[in-house]
């Protein structure tokens, strides 16, 4: 698809549609066209060119089979479930959570809506499926907040999260894209405020089939002793782009970012991060990590900015990659951009093959090589995933990485 089909595409959505967000839409398609990036080449995009991501759209009269929002609620989680863009189940009830719609928060949250990236325009155009979620100052809620979105017809969504984590607050959310769909490419975009003394932990997972194609942009912002520690999980998908930017805006402010991929036959994962210390007296640590098979391709690029009055920050940045055949690619970008003096900062960055010493000293115990293998793999995914603080979505997570190992690879069995 070329820039033209797709603004046409979202401009008849807003045709079939009235209300306050129209004039919004409408501006932001008009800059679409009138930039026309598809065409252009931008250096934070030379592994995952724009127009090749959406030439490998191709919609269709094709829908996937029936779904039910019923098939996506966990009795475990506060969920809110989204197919083709439309939420589905009831709002959940609970005490200091406040959720709202896009379109009925859309007045008070219009400011939010800026040029994040490259499809921002496109995503703004789209604008309609997503959530306003506020979490009350010094609540805890208990249940992990899941956000999960189902894709059944081809073509485009843009789904929209916005959180507020205010002053004292901790909950843990998770992102969640599943695509049923012959082709289609869903442009997630999330604005997060962690505020003072507040504590978030946000997973963003995407679980999309052969065809799927993943675009999303996560922009976090936390304040004065704040903490917010994101995981990236790119589980499956014939393309995945994630960009995150997380800022710290105040002394003692906390980020943590920490990154999964997992990429099979022709797969491509490309994660694009960037820590800005815009205070002093903040830290950060950041890890990454890919497995990596077939003719896959992963690209991890890592960016840690201190800004000039940003003194006694801390901060660490690791890569490291698995390689499961000869054929598989990962490019490593960890970059360190320090205009202050007094600070202390890491980085670093591995590619490798599973170790023949470590598999032999399996079958020397009885297991046998396939399980070694799996074993061996799944402790080096391991470690991501164990970074998950809430004990529910992380027994979650593990499993959906044990069997992807087990399946996706066909290194053997997992137990």
């Amino acid at each position: 698809m070329n820039t033209e089909a797709l603004a046409a595409m979202a401009l008849k959505n807003i045709n079939i549609s009235s209300g306050p967000m129209n004039d919004f839409r409408r501006t932001h398609l008009e800059l679409f066209k009138k930039n026309d990036l598809l065409n252009s080449r931008l250096e934070a995009y030379k592994f995952t060119n724009l127009s090749t991501f959406f030439k490998a759209l191709e919609t269709s009269a094709y829908e996937g089979e029936s779904v039910s929002f019923e098939d996506y609620l966990d009795p475990d989680f506060n969920n809110l479930v989204f197919i083709d863009g439309v939420l589905k189940n009831p709002m959940p009830l609970i005490e200091g959570l406040k959720i709202k719609t896009i379109p009925e928060a859309f007045g008070s949250v219009s400011s939010e809506l800026k040029e994040l990236n490259p499809l921002s325009n496109l995503h703004h155009g789209l604008l309609d499926s997503g959530v306003v979620i506020e979490i009350a100052a010094k609540t805890k809620i208990e249940k992990p907040i899941r956000l999960v979105n189902v894709v059944t017809k081809s073509g485009v969504t843009a789904p929209t999260f916005i959180i507020y984590a205010l002053a004292f607050s901790e909950a843990s959310v998770i992102e969640e894209n599943y695509d049923h769909a012959i082709s289609h490419a869903a442009l997630n975009e999330t604005i997060v405020h962690v505020g003072s003394g507040a504590q978030l932990e946000h997973i963003q997972l995407s679980h999309g089939g052969e065809t799927a194609l993943f675009h999303s942009s996560t922009q976090a912002f936390v304040a004065r002793d704040g903490n917010y520690r994101n995981l990236l999980l790119n589980i499956s998908g014939k393309l995945n782009r994630r960009n995150l930017n997380l800022e710290l805006l105040d002394s003692g402010a906390n980020g943590e970012s920490y990154c999964l991929y997992l990429t099979n036959g022709t797969e491509h994962s490309d994660i694009s991060t960037v820590i800005q210390h815009k205070a002093a007296d903040t830290t950060s640590s950041q890890i990454a990590k890919g497995i990596l098979d077939g003719d896959s391709k992963g690209i991890f690029t890592g960016k840690i900015h201190i800004h000039q009055h940003a003194q006694r920050v801390v901060s660490g940045q690791l890569n490291k990659n698995l390689l499961l055949s000869k054929k598989a690619q990962a490019h490593s970008q960890p970059q360190l951009e320090i205009f202050a003096d007094d600070v202390k900062c890491s980085h670093g960055s591995t590619t490798g093959q599973l170790s023949d010493e470590e598999v032999f000293y399996f079958m020397a115990r009885g297991i046998p090589a396939d399980k070694a293998r799996t074993l061996l793999a799944f402790g080096f995914g391991l470690e991501i995933v164990h970074k998950i603080r809430n004990k529910v979505t992380r027994q979650k997570v593990e499993a959906l990485v044990s069997e992807s190992l087990k399946t996706k690879f066909q290194l053997g069995g997992h137990e």
